[in-house]
């Protein structure tokens, strides 16, 4: 049987590495950079828990589970003062008598 590779090749890296040089794909259309090229390899300490969380949540939505934490953090990003907002309205409506009497008229209603 025949080789079809040349293994003398492998011992002269200059020359190994101008045989097989990596080929640029050219970008389609001039199309923006994909999220994907602009991420960069992290190390970080979760609970487990909140693996386990994302794991889960990753199987029933066929993705995988770090592309939800990204997007999780992406949505906290992008709308810092959501969650400060909706506690701040609650506390308030819970100060506030008259609110939480029509509260209880409405759902006295229902």
């Amino acid at each position: 049987m025949k080789k079809d590779f040349d293994e003398t090749i492998l011992e002269n890296e200059i020359e190994f590495n101008n045989r097989f040089k990596r080929i640029k794909r050219p970008a389609f259309l001039g199309a923006p950079k994909t999220v994907k090229e602009s991420k960069s390899p992290v190390t970080i300490y979760l609970d487990t828990d909140i693996i386990e969380y994302f794991k889960h949540e990753a199987e029933n939505s066929r993705t995988d589970y770090q592309t939800l934490i990204n997007q999780t953090l992406r949505e906290k990003i992008n709308n810092p003062q959501s969650n400060k907002n909706v506690d701040e309205i609650i506390e308030r409506l819970l100060q506030d008598k008259d609110a939480l009497s029509r509260l209880k008229a409405e759902l006295e209603s229902v």
